[in-house]
């Protein structure tokens, strides 16, 4: 289990047992906190996570998130959804909304198998000494997510702890849901699926050597590493910024010069030049471009290429 200070960039580590089996002293003398897995820090997690803020600053509270460093659903074969962000992309959005503390569990066949009371005594009692929770409509908690808002707020009465329950948020009549935006991704609808983020998708990983096939062409890229539990945009060439650079990102599996059905990541940074080689880049999608094709020769490539290029910079005017 970790701590995380965010407004002085600190990380603390506890030992599960320490919290599960002989709570220790207090983190905080009070705290206002926001429940959830947060996956995407989508429009709707971000009313939950603002509501607790507020909450702290009204009744000078410290403001906690409590959330899962792994998908709870990680320890369940082949039941596991692709998250829409890291964990460390989770924590900067985190910062960005202002929150004080994230206390992060890692989710284990303990922590699956605790009940809703035991779990709620556990982290908002003994460890966080929660004054207010801030939760969405559909939470659960819990063995076999037996935990729900109505026995969250019974807890909170028993407890004497505010709580505020957000109904689904919706943008034009329709609901934002982490299922939802991984669906418009999967599908390439870049522009949906930011729009119930509330902010541009990223994607983040570290750079590696490819074959050197881009450079070849005249337009080198940058070709990515990243985690396999990360869900990926339907393959095509898409419009992105990184490092502040417009680029091109071809996900894909390159056709026009192989059968492999490898997927690669790669990036094409307009008017770079810098060795990136095992840095870390984080690509932010703006729109996607056309689909992946495969070209009759090379030549056929580098045209198609130049014009993807043109309708990156229209995009700029």
């Amino acid at each position: 289990m970790k701590l995380f200070n965010l407004k002085h960039d600190q990380e603390f580590s506890f030992k599960e047992t320490e919290i599960l089996h002989s709570p220790q002293e207090l983190l905080f003398s009070a705290s206002s906190v926001a429940l959830g897995i947060f996956d995407g820090v989508h429009l709707g997690h971000q009313s939950i996570i603002k509501a607790a803020q507020q909450e702290a600053l009204d009744r000078s509270l410290k403001s906690v998130i409590l959330t899962f460093e792994n998908h709870p659903r990680s320890l369940t074969i082949n039941n596991s959804p692709s998250l829409i962000t890291d964990f460390q992309t989770r924590l900067k959005l985190f910062k960005e909304l202002s929150i004080d503390y994230v206390l992060a569990i890692k989710f284990s066949l303990e922590i699956m198998n605790m009940s809703p009371d035991e779990y709620l005594r556990n982290y908002l009692l003994a460890t966080l000494n929660a004054k207010s929770v801030s939760v969405g409509y559909d939470h659960h908690f819990g063995k076999n997510r037996s935990g729900n808002v109505e026995f969250l707020k019974e807890f909170c009465k028993e407890n004497d702890i505010f709580i505020t329950i957000k109904e689904a948020f919706k943008i034009d009549g329709d609901l934002v849901s982490s299922s939802r935006i991984r669906e418009q991704l999967t599908e390439g609808n870049i522009r949906e699926a930011n729009k119930l983020l509330g902010r541009n998708f990223t994607l983040r990983g570290t750079v590696i050597h490819g074959d050197g096939r881009g450079k070849e062409l005249g337009f080198p890229t940058a070709n990515l590493k990243i985690s396999d539990e990360l869900i990926k945009p339907k393959v095509g060439v898409y419009l992105a910024t990184a490092n502040k650079h417009q680029c091109l990102v071809n996900i894909g599996h390159r056709p026009t010069f192989s059968d492999k059905q490898e997927l690669s990541i790669e990036a094409h940074l307009l008017d770079f030049s810098e060795n990136i080689y095992n840095a870390e880049l984080e690509l932010e999608f703006i729109d996607k471009i056309r689909d992946e094709k495969k070209f009759s020769s090379k030549e056929e490539l580098i045209k198609q290429i130049k014009e993807d290029i043109s309708l990156t910079k229209i995009h700029t005017l």
